[in-house]
């Protein structure tokens, strides 16, 4: 199969290690490009070419891939998301906050766009949001591995395949592993339904009623190993009103969300603002 079947491959640059990376972006800037293998020196008894884990990949279950080749381009000037920042954002159900940053990212003032959609679930709305705007989706089932661990190793090696630079979490219902966070540590932004530090974990809502408070949020930050407590990139505020359940509450807070999220984006993707030393954030003076 492998002596007849192309796999899609229409041509084949090699470079130098040292800058295979830098070129796979640039080339993935303009056309659909993936680091296949690598030239090693040819033992006198093996084969010139060795392809390996070929039928394994067929076989695989915990990985599912969808691949739409994006129609927007603009003209002589290639596509649309040349020079951009490439996005992945990780996902675990409806993806509403996806499609606001969909949205936001299909501007031509958008310094990023989404390159990739992973999701540790398969079949979910996010799934569907991200089929119909063009973009790449992976399912990685988390059942299908023994510790956080690895399905983290997993979700690293497709991010590193498509060169993703930048990570958002909307709405992924996984903590990640120390060590994957602190590999991509100041490029990770997740969104909290609370103005942070107040209000920390899965129950903000309930916990904001419980308090009496009559002004919450939405708090887009970095994320760190300590869950909700990266640095703040952004909040917005939302009136508590009399009479609000979680329900009413959750509601008013994701459209704050859906302008938050997608504004912390901006800001990072742009260069305005970056992780600096102990955490904290650095401010870019140009305009």
């Amino acid at each position: 199969m492998a002596r007849t079947y192309n796999c899609g491959v229409g041509a084949v640059l090699v470079v130098d290690k040292e800058f295979a990376r830098q070129v796979l972006i640039d080339v993935q800037r303009e056309e659909e490009a993936w680091v296949i293998g690598e030239v090693v020196p040819c033992s006198k008894d093996s084969c010139r070419v060795d392809i390996k884990n070929l039928m394994e990949a067929f076989q695989r279950k915990d990985l599912q891939l969808k691949h739409y080749v994006p129609e927007q381009t603009n003209g002589l000037q290639g596509p649309l998301t040349k020079g951009k920042v490439r996005v992945a954002v990780l996902i675990s159900g409806t993806g509403t906050n996806l499609e606001a940053l969909i949205t936001s990212t299909k501007s031509p003032d958008s310094a990023a766009y989404i390159a990739l959609v992973i999701s540790n679930k398969s079949g979910v709305g996010g799934l569907q949001k991200a089929e119909r705007a063009g973009i790449p989706t992976v399912v990685i089932d988390h059942k299908q591995y023994s510790s956080r661990g690895e399905f983290d190793k997993a979700m690293d090696k497709v991010l590193e395949e498509f060169s993703i630079e930048f990570v958002c979490l909307a709405g992924f219902m996984r903590i990640l592993s120390g060590p994957f966070v602190k590999k991509w540590e100041g490029k990770i932004l997740n969104v909290h339904p609370s103005l942070l530090p107040s209000f920390k974990g899965a129950n903000a809502h309930k916990l904001v009623l419980e308090a009496g408070v009559r002004l919450t949020g939405c708090t887009v930050h970095f994320v760190a190993e300590e869950v909700d407590a990266g640095a703040i990139v952004f909040q917005e505020a939302v009136p508590v009103e009399l009479g609000d359940t979680e329900e009413t509450l959750s509601e008013r807070v994701k459209k704050a969300e859906h302008r938050a999220f997608p504004a912390a984006l901006q800001l990072v993707a742009s260069g305005a603002v970056k992780l600096g030393p102990e955490g904290k954030l650095c401010w870019s003076m140009k305009k």
